[in-house]
């Protein structure tokens, strides 16, 4: 009995967090907000911040209200983006985000609109922060011009 709880609970956990980094090219909001986490295979903050969205709760929660995709800097590839599905390669991509550090942290909100970017790593309350802003503007909590105040507010300079 306890072997074939373990197996549900791996098998739920691996499809959850499947769930949680989305797959493929097309990079859409679809009515929530968009991170771009731009990573490479050799970067061990970015090992460390899929583990932090993985194991942290409340991170993991605030992702249901983001399409995060993981962005391999080493891998060219074609993507089509937002809402007027414009092809872009890793090259345009990386160059348009000026990404020269891994991870590098690109927050959009629900409309596109670039809300945020960190070159390097961000420790899970800072994530937190970040995703709690982008989340409260989509509910109409804070505007766009709120965000510099809201870090301060909250602890992130």
């Amino acid at each position: 009995m306890k072997k074939i709880t373990l197996i549900v609970l791996l098998l739920i956990s691996s499809v959850f967090s499947s769930e949680l980094f989305q797959k493929g090219n097309e990079l859409v909001a679809n009515g929530k907000g968009v991170m771009f986490i731009f990573e490479s295979k050799t970067c061990p903050y970015c090992d460390l911040i899929k583990k932090d969205f993985k194991e942290n709760k409340e991170m993991n929660e605030l992702a249901k209200e983001f399409n995060i995709y993981l962005i391999d800097r080493e891998k060219e590839q074609d993507y089509i983006v937002g809402k007027t599905k414009k092809k872009e390669t890793t090259t345009t991509l990386r160059m348009a985000f000026s990404t020269k550090n891994t991870p590098t942290i690109t927050i959009f909100d629900k409309k596109w609109n670039r809300i945020f970017q960190l070159p390097g790593y961000a420790h899970p309350e800072q994530m937190i922060t970040f995703m709690k802003f982008v989340k409260g503007l989509h509910e109409g909590t804070y505007k766009p011009d709120q965000w510099k105040k809201f870090l301060k507010d909250n602890g992130v300079e």
